[in-house]
């Protein structure tokens, strides 16, 4: 019968006025149900005949004829107007619909096409913040959004009406955030292995209390020892820090909570000796009235630079190349500037 159908037109829409014939009275009844019932006449010839026997608009626009009456199939469409299509709307009106779209419905309304994606894609997505740490434990907070969407609103809600995108996979979920061409996301939180080498400048953590094997493990990933500069910030006094785990990270600043001036230049010194520094900042304070005299602890004569007493200059054995090391002292760029208050650091570099 679908071959006979494919041929002629005329036994296509007499399939059609068929599956009218079995709904009029229940549309007599209640005509605000064609619609629902036209669509489930389409499901269910479609069964029969095949998926790709008629497509739904055709199949609609002769139903809705016999259910106005037009029961004569003859009907020349040629002079028909062209349907227009959602896709057909202004680019700056289809945008102006999706501003206010849901995140969750707009990931379904890009996959309704190609033509639709590329729109959409096109409009900016602002996110707060991507946390991420496994497939099973992740959260997007989106700005001026309805709440956050986490790992554990997957899988649970398959029959949930609200929400059909929360059936799918959970990972792609997030992934199709991240790959959006207009996304504007002002902090992402993830795992470091997630991370291709080399891909981050800059890599910040604020230990609370570091386990040395964990600490240890981070410094030495690929991902810290490629990077331009790793920050660590902790609210960790000196003496209960793991300091010695740098010695293998060549590019890092580090900020604990209390000046401690013989411990770090310690810890400088054994870098010097066995670490592989590049370079490095270790900060005495961020808020100081008077410079502190950590110095005092490098005043090997051979070390001194003429005309500049911040610097120290320490040859690196077997090689041409040395260590330079200087006290900095700078105005404070936070609010304590008005107390007069500066921050101190000191500044290690190899240099040639």
């Amino acid at each position: 019968m679908g071959n006979v159908a494919e041929r002629d037109p005329m036994e296509t829409r007499s399939l059609i006025l068929k599956e009218f014939g079995k709904v009029q009275t229940r549309i007599v009844t209640n005509p605000e149900l064609w619609r629902k019932l036209s669509f489930d006449a389409h499901k269910e010839l479609c069964k029969v005949l095949g998926d790709d026997f008629i497509d739904y608009p055709e199949f609609e626009f002769w139903f809705s004829r016999f259910a106005r009456g037009k029961l004569y199939l003859d009907y020349d469409r040629s002079s028909d107007s062209k349907p227009r299509s959602f896709t057909d709307l202004p680019q700056d009106v289809f945008k102006n619909v999706g501003e206010y779209l849901e995140l969750h419905d707009r990931l379904l309304l890009r996959d309704v096409c190609k033509d639709i994606r590329y729109q959409v894609d096109n409009w900016d997505l602002k996110v707060d913040e991507i946390s991420f740490i496994d497939g099973s434990h992740w959260e997007v907070k989106v700005t001026n959004g309805s709440g956050s969407y986490r790992a554990k609103d997957f899988g649970k809600n398959e029959d949930n009406i609200c929400y059909p995108a929360f059936y799918r996979n959970p990972i792609s979920f997030v992934m199709n955030i991240l790959m959006l061409p207009n996304l504007l996301l002002k902090k992402l939180t993830i795992d470091l292995h997630f991370m291709a080498p080399g891909v981050l400048e800059e890599i910040k953590m604020s230990p609370v209390y570091p386990k040395r094997e964990k600490f240890s493990e981070i410094i030495e990933s690929e991902q810290c020892q490629s990077a331009k500069t790793v920050y660590i910030e902790s609210l960790l006094v000196t003496s209960r820090f793991p300091l010695d785990v740098l010695y293998h990270c060549p590019r890092f600043t580090v900020l604990l909570d209390d000046s401690a001036e013989k411990l770090k230049a310690e810890f400088l010194k054994k870098l010097m000796k066995y670490g592989e520094v590049q370079k490095c900042v270790v900060y005495i304070s961020i808020c100081r009235s008077r410079l502190s005299q950590i110095l005092s602890y490098f005043n090997e004569p051979e070390a001194m630079v003429p005309n500049f007493p911040s610097l120290r200059r320490y040859p690196i054995p077997g090689s041409n190349e040395f260590y330079e090391l200087e006290q900095v002292f700078l105005r404070n760029r936070t609010s304590v500037d008005r107390y007069g208050l500066q921050e101190e650091f000191v500044r290690l570099e190899r240099k040639q």
